[in-house]
């Protein structure tokens, strides 16, 4: 018997080993996909582009310990200056003009200034985005090859890559959405009973994605939803005062893990940006600034006066950017039904060089893989279908499971979209980046849930199909990528690129 259960030991170890080998094999390939295409000379172009010409002169500002404000909360410039800091990347170099401007001009930059440190928060942000991408989706759908081949879609997506190589902050604030989506699942697999140390790490989380961008609200999905799933489960046991007090409790311990680590960005924030320069108040009270000026920024009463004035000025922000207009001549807005087809894309950078006595281009262009686009619409569709055939038609799931995790993404996406559409400001279709990601898992929760017999038996068809996929993903890829990174470019070429209209794509003549 000894030797039977010493086998069965062996054995169980050997298994153990290889399913751990085979995950260290799939964290290393997304790792360096990602690290590849996100970090292959990331600080091209020299130059700066979109939203960089104010998150620059943030981050120098925080560097400086200068008083700004923008329309976001503070965190993602916090982390473009930490890059900036810890590479030293323009040490030396004269950057004072920085701190008198909130809308840098590639003028005001020193001469020979480098974009390796700014741009290194958001492009190390995706590298390791990545990785807790191939995590989450293995907590959902308990397959290796479903979590590889998806998780791969991130880094072989133009519009992530392009404009995530940027010191924009979609690139910072991805993995606290991930780390969210990753803790929950796991609380949700946990053998053991829900803790209330899950939902503070959940709301921390949170709180993190929402303190670099607010977009993230959907995400304060996650908490009740874990709470009704921990409810559902001792529903034979639980009486009405025991789920009262469990739903006061977790509800606190979730605004604690939010509220400390979003507030307290916002202390760090102010605490450590107690000058002021003339000109630059950003319409903060006169009290506030008497604060700073008196050397008290680290004081209660001033960070309740700057969290007052500073959520103001984000609240009040868009009140001054135009709506979306079509008829506008050069447009880069899109409205928001446009983005799952990749409409419109923007040209961020242009330069046009002389290759072999031919003019052509080089483009920093948003751009994206529709290989990853079209068929995220497709899931979402689909998925839309199955919610309303088990909602309204009665149809029984053959794995609550996964529908369940479905109906989550699909609320995300949705609740997501909805929001967007009630925006009047003029938006972009980098807005879309954040419900791409909803939309990549749900993806691959239709894949596993249509192919979930398959995958149970190990059978090799859906993973060929999940091979086939990855290998179009990839060349589609390749085949935007030269809008992307900067490779020259002539107008057949980026005409043949133009696949639908609505992606108004056009060469720069």
């Amino acid at each position: 018997m000894r030797n039977l259960n010493g086998a069965g030991l062996a054995q169980s170890l050997r298994a153990a080993l290889t399913r751990n080998a085979l995950h260290a094999v799939a964290l290393v390939l997304v790792c360096l996909t990602a690290t590849l295409t996100f970090g292959t000379r990331y600080w091209q172009p020299e130059s700066l582009f979109w939203d960089e010409n104010y998150h620059v002169a943030s981050a120098h500002k925080q560097l400086a310990g200068v008083m700004y404000m923008e329309n976001h909360p503070p965190l993602g410039k916090m982390l473009i200056a930490l890059g900036e800091s810890a590479t030293g990347a323009n040490a030396g170099r004269e950057t004072t003009a920085l701190l008198h401007t909130d809308h840098v001009s590639q003028a005001q930059l020193p001469p020979g200034y480098s974009f390796k440190g700014v741009r290194l928060a958001s492009v190390l942000g995706l590298i390791l985005s990545a990785p807790l991408l191939y995590l989450l989706l293995f907590e959902a759908t308990r397959s290796r090859a479903v979590a590889l081949c998806f998780a791969l879609l991130l880094p072989l997506d133009n519009a992530w890559v392009t404009h995530g190589r940027a010191a924009m902050l979609e690139g910072v604030q991805l993995p606290f959405v991930l780390l969210a989506l990753w803790l929950f699942a796991r609380s949700v697999r946990s053998s053991t009973a829900i803790r209330l140390h899950h939902y503070l790490l959940l709301g921390a989380s949170i709180g993190l994605a929402l303190a670099v961008k607010l977009n993230a609200a959907p995400l304060l999905l996650l908490p009740p939803v874990l709470l009704g799933l921990e409810l559902w489960r001792q529903r034979g046991s639980l009486s009405l005062l025991h789920a009262a007090g469990r739903s006061v409790s977790t509800g606190a311990t979730t605004i604690v893990g939010v509220a400390g680590v979003f507030f307290g960005v916002f202390w760090l924030q102010i605490a450590l940006s107690p000058t002021v320069i003339d000109g630059r108040t950003y319409k903060a009270s006169p009290e506030y600034i008497a604060a700073l000026r008196q050397g008290r920024s680290a004081a209660p009463s001033t960070f309740m006066l700057g969290l007052r004035d500073h959520l103001r000025y984000i609240a009040e922000y868009s009140d001054g950017v135009p709506r979306f207009d079509a008829c506008k001549p050069g447009e880069n807005g899109s409205p928001a039904l446009h983005w799952p087809l990749g409409g419109k894309t923007i040209n961020y950078r242009w330069a046009k060089v002389e290759v072999d006595g031919q003019t052509k281009v080089d483009y920093t262009y948003l751009v994206t893989n529709p290989l990853v686009w079209l068929p995220v619409l497709a899931g979402m569709l689909l998925s839309f279908a199955l919610l309303l055939a088990w909602a309204v038609f009665g149809l029984v799931p053959t794995d609550r499971r996964l529908l369940g995790w479905i109906a989550l993404m699909s609320a995300l996406y949705l609740g997501y979209m909805v929001s967007m559409l009630q925006v009047e400001r003029v938006m972009y279709l980098y807005h879309y980046l954040l419900p791409l990601i909803f939309g990549i898992v749900n993806l691959a929760l239709v894949f596993a849930y249509v192919f979930r017999e398959s995958l149970a038996r190990g059978d090799w068809h859906p993973r060929l199909n999940l091979a086939a996929y990855a290998g179009l993903v990839l060349a589609g890829f390749l085949y935007f990528a030269p809008l992307g990174y900067g490779w020259p470019l002539d107008e057949n070429a980026v005409e043949r690129r133009a696949w639908l209209q609505v992606w108004k794509l056009e060469p720069v003549r």
